[in-house]
């Protein structure tokens, strides 16, 4: 599993997981809860096709993935010490110069 990074880091009551296609709602909720102690509410799942692209006459494509939104049933929160905030703050700045 690979986390996807939240916004904010203050009362998430939501994040997404990168995850392998064969695992299943069931599987995520009793391996977040058993591992990490979370209390999970609800796990929502969405199966995502790997990107393709033509190379010499040849088609690549990347491997499938499972995407699953996490919802908690209690909101949890990191401290800024652990997570220093002008690097989320810098990252969110050299993103939005890159779409502009």
């Amino acid at each position: 599993m690979k986390l996807l990074m939240p916004s904010s880091f203050d009362n998430i009551k939501e994040f997404a997981l990168k995850t392998d296609p064969s695992i299943s709602k069931i599987e995520i909720k009793s391996f977040l809860e058993s591992m990490h102690g979370l209390e999970v509410k609800k796990v929502r799942t969405l199966n995502m096709e790997g990107k393709k692209k033509k190379r010499g006459g040849h088609l690549i494509a990347r491997p499938k993935y499972k995407k699953a939104y996490v919802t908690l049933k209690n909101p949890l929160s990191f401290p800024s010490s652990i997570i220093p905030s002008h690097a989320i703050e810098t990252e969110n700045n050299i993103l939005s110069k890159q779409i502009i």
